[in-house]
């Protein structure tokens, strides 16, 4: 019996599909965690949910359970956007790099973790979703 062949969802920087060629094609990136936090969570937990969903991802090594987001985004702001597009129904998403992952938060709390292609051989044995 033959197995279907996984498809990996990928994204780009600015979240184009479309194939690019030569020495200045944008990373790509696969889709390797996704999480929903609860609409009812306050906005501290958004910052919470997403330290804790990059920890499960990126597995810092030494056992490490903590990570700072200053040394990456702001989290007050990060929150304040989320928590003033969420309020007025507006549709925003927040882009970020951390080492080699692409984060995304979304107004209607959705996390995104994608892996840059480049940075480790198959990410799609790492997908997991919440």
């Amino acid at each position: 019996m033959a197995s279907e062949p996984m498809t990996t969802q990928t994204t780009s920087w600015f979240g184009s599909t479309t194939e690019q060629s030569g020495p200045r094609s944008p990373p790509q990136y696969a889709l390797v965690a996704s999480e929903t936090i609860d609409l009812e969570s306050s906005s501290s937990e958004l910052i919470t949910s997403v330290v804790e969903a990059l920890i499960d991802v990126i597995e810092p090594a030494g056992g490490q359970t903590t990570l700072s987001l200053y040394e990456y985004v702001d989290p007050d702001a990060l929150e304040n956007i989320i928590e003033a597009s969420a309020s007025k129904q507006s549709d925003v998403e927040v882009r970020f790099t951390i080492e080699d992952y692409l984060v995304t938060v979304r107004s209607d709390y959705t996390i995104l973790i994608h892996e840059s292609l480049g940075a480790h051989s198959d990410a799609s044995e790492k997908f997991r979703h919440k």
